[in-house]
């Protein structure tokens, strides 16, 4: 039986709109969940993608995962809400940069 070939750069050029820096984000957060940091399920989810066992699009409609997500994404915006307007700048800020310095690391 033949193994998934891995998620090529394209798929997370096609997720971020084709911005290098996003794409490259993207599987950096992945390779962070593979490592457990969101707890077993989001690890499994991205084992999966990372090795070209499931497509990320797809994960989001999926029983196993999606509800996960979910929840994480309501926590997540939940934390947002409550930052304070300037705190928000800044992480924002610092988001933007880091996914540009990103992306013109991918150019070089």
């Amino acid at each position: 039986m033949t193994q998934p070939e891995p998620p090529s750069e394209q798929q997370f050029l096609d997720l971020t709109d084709g911005d290098p820096g996003l794409a490259r984000l993207l599987h950096a957060s992945l390779t962070r969940l593979r490592e457990g940091v969101g707890g077993g399920d989001l690890q499994e989810m991205a084992r999966d993608v990372l090795a070209g066992h499931a497509d990320l699009r797809q994960i989001a409609t999926n029983d196993a995962y999606g509800g996960e997500l979910l929840d994480r994404f309501h926590r997540f915006r939940a934390w947002e809400q409550d930052l304070d307007p300037d705190e928000r700048q800044r992480i924002t800020d610092e988001a933007t940069e880091l996914a540009a310095d990103l992306g013109t690391q991918e150019q070089q």
